[in-house]
């Protein structure tokens, strides 16, 4: 018997994780407990054709590998490393290209079919999808009879379609194997150790802070970065611009970089190079007291833009300004040189954030206009959840019983969630340090009581897989095994056995275990919701009781105390509120005018505010916010605000009125309160 390809996968897992658990199983392969039961059922029936001894998976706690199993598993893999696999019709797009940027030699279809195994028309349709799929990176494959098959564009271009189609191949369980392949195909040594040994020295060397997720997907692009350059395959960078970037402090580690891989300084690479350390890095905190530093600028207009459109302000706005640039200054070198970031929890981030990235979204538009780039979706989704987690610091009382640390390869913003998702879990536990992989197997761990980690591990400590973004079913067995592990308790909830009753008494349930986890699921929901606080939407808000509409004001001050007077009457605000709201204008300027004709008076909750609230005043003739008359408002919606999070999602309702033209003037042109409120309902059912 032949093992099949799922079941190897899962073998090799095992193997690597030694020790592991059904719930971890669960959340790294993203199989369900039925299909990871088949699968081991099929390991342990080829382990016994084998005479070796079977894997224990049933009424146990852990599970692990048997060393014979481990040793002969090990051997099984080398034998047949890089040949097993069959390429899907994606892989062999990808392949072919990887191919050609590495060739020595001119490439036929005969070395095409060798490479992919298919026939030769196989090969040449190939080719022609391969060339439909690159056209957008302004590259194509041509054939000529003295060159054969070769690549056809900039050599920029080419590297940056190359690093695309490499972090796309590597988030395929075969990307690896694949890679090695070609290199072996292509007549060429898999340096990858070696690079990674030149990288990972650098850093240490120089005390850098690479972002570890990246790094990785970096050196496999450099083992075919170090192939092109030995053949004096160079990129073209203006000289204006590689001046510019000699001033990074990376031109020192990139010279370094280059001496290691025995390659010839030139001043074009240089500076490609700088590009590419400056991409995997985090910012360097020391440039923030660089006043002259663009992207410092940038950070600080984008924490204040986000505090007012969001209507908060942050405690620590220095540490805010931090982290961002942190993440910001890698940021803006991947996007102005094109290179590619992988986001697998984009899709999770724009369903479940919808608020927050439609905020980030809005304020960082005058961003990429202003810088002259495009700012991709995945760019986006991360630095959501980069003011997500800020916002969502949950405060955590009592005694902690527990100690923990966060394993994080992915950067500070996946760090800072998972940590402030694990907080708001887990009262008795406190997270004392975010990690990343290579600093975890640096340090001493030993007293800490629980590792979080978002990767696999080889370690001796519980842990526990977990990602920066769980759904509720994941929270719940993730509740469920640290409480079993660290506690000896399993959570179990009276409500559910009580539903479970009643539900069999009056139907049949075909599915038991199925419904005991989606009741789970639903209560650590609720349990959220609750530790987070309900997010009303933007009607149940402003209800008609706080709608006003009048002809004219007398001044600013009187414009804010109309449009608060609802609140306070319904003892949402207090007084205090309103002249802490007129204190700031009087200090700062008209912080709250966000657009033309738009006010949103706020203030700090610790003002007056007692419950979340908003109230609208429309005003048929402006009131003037500045004594040059630049500041006319018709609208105000003052904003009572208990936390950083509980109002997002009105607001972001409300947001999208306004930033909607047609939207926006329906609003302006409305005299009947009724009609308002059918507007603020409109738009709260189809956000």
């Amino acid at each position: 018997m032949q093992l099949e390809e799922r079941p190897t996968l899962l073998l090799n897992q095992l193997m690597f994780l030694k020790k592991t658990n059904i719930h971890q199983l669960m959340e790294h392969t993203q199989l369900s407990k039925r299909q990871l039961t088949y699968d081991l059922d099929k390991i342990n029936y080829w382990l016994k054709e084998k005479d070796l001894p079977t894997i224990v998976y049933k009424r146990t706690q852990w599970i692990e590998i048997p060393e014979k199993v481990q040793q002969y598993a090990s051997n099984y893999n080398t034998d047949q490393t890089n040949e097993r696999f069959i390429f899907s019709e994606e892989e062999r797009l990808i392949a072919i290209y990887l191919f050609l940027f590495i060739r020595k030699e001119p490439i036929s279809s005969i070395h095409l079919t060798s490479l992919l195994k298919v026939s030769k028309n196989t090969a040449v349709s190939d080719i022609k999808k391969a060339n439909e799929r690159i056209s957008s990176y302004l590259v194509d494959i041509r054939y000529t009879r003295k060159a054969g098959y070769h690549l056809h564009g900039t050599e920029f271009d080419k590297r940056v379609l190359l690093m695309n189609l490499l972090t796309g191949l590597l988030e395929k369980p075969s990307g690896e194997n694949i890679i090695a392949y070609i290199l072996k195909k292509a007549g060429h040594t898999n340096r990858l150790a070696d690079m990674l040994h030149i990288l990972q020295t650098l850093e240490q060397t120089h005390q850098l802070h690479f972002v570890e997720e990246r790094l990785n997907h970096f050196v496999y692009f450099l083992q075919f970065y170090y192939l092109r350059l030995k053949q004096h395959k160079w990129v073209t960078l203006h000289q204006d611009e590689i001046d510019v970037l000699k001033q990074e402090h990376m031109k020192e580690i990139a010279q370094k970089l280059l001496c290691d891989l025995q390659i010839e300084e030139q001043q074009s690479e240089l500076g490609f190079l700088i590009i590419q350390l400056l991409g995997l890095s985090l910012g360097e905190t020391a440039c923030l007291n660089n006043h002259f530093d663009l992207l410092v600028n940038i950070c600080e207009q984008l924490v204040s833009e986000f505090e007012r459109k969001a209507c908060i302000t942050f405690r620590n706005k220095e540490y805010v300004i931090k982290t961002l640039y942190q993440h910001i200054k890698p940021a803006y070198f991947r996007m102005k040189y094109r290179i590619p970031i992988c986001n697998p929890l984009l899709e999770q981030i724009k369903n479940e954030h919808k608020d927050l990235y439609t905020i980030v979204e809005e304020i960082l538009l005058p961003v990429a206009t202003f810088l002259k780039i495009v700012i991709p979706e995945e760019e986006i989704g991360f630095i959501t959840i980069h003011f997500g987690a800020l916002l969502n610091n949950p405060k955590q009382h009592g005694t902690k019983k527990k100690t923990a640390i966060i394993i994080c390869p992915s950067g500070i913003s996946s760090s800072l969630m998972v940590k402030h998702e694990i907080e708001a879990l887990f009262s008795e536990i406190a997270v004392i340090k975010t990690l990343s992989l290579q600093q975890f197997m640096q340090q001493d761990v030993q007293n800490v009581d629980v590792i979080f980690s978002t990767v696999s591990l080889q370690t001796g400590h519980d842990y526990f897989l977990v990602k920066p973004i769980m759904t509720p079913i994941e929270k719940s067995n993730l509740v469920n095994a640290v409480y079993e592990t660290l506690f000896g308790t399993v959570q179990q909830n009276t409500e559910h056995s009580r539903l479970l009753q009643i539900i069999s008494e009056h139907a049949n349930i075909f599915d038991p275990e199925g419904l005991q986890n989606a009741l789970r699921a639903f209560t650590i929901h609720k349990q959220s919701s609750v530790i987070g606080g309900r997010k009303p939407m933007l009607h149940e808000l402003i209800t008609a009781d706080k709608i006003q509409i009048v002809d004219s004001v007398a001044n600013w001050e009187e414009s804010i105390a109309l449009v608060a007077k609802p609140l306070v009457e319904q003892n949402i605000i207090e007084p205090t509120y309103i002249d802490a709201i007129i204190e700031n204008v009087k200090n700062l300027g008209p912080y709250i005018v966000i657009g033309p004709e738009i006010a949103i008076p706020h203030a700090r909750p610790e003002a007056g505010v007692n419950q979340v609230g908003m109230s609208f005043l429309k005003l048929q003739n402006p009131v003037q916010f500045s004594e040059d008359g630049s500041k006319p408002v018709t609208l105000l919606i003052c904003i009572a605000a208990i936390d950083n999070s509980t109002h997002l999602k009105a607001l972001s309702q409300l947001t999208r009125i306004l930033s909607d033209k047609e939207a926006f003037a329906t609003l302006k042109s409305m005299n009947n309160i009724e009609d308002i409120v059918a507007l603020f309902t409109q738009y709260a059912n189809v956000a």
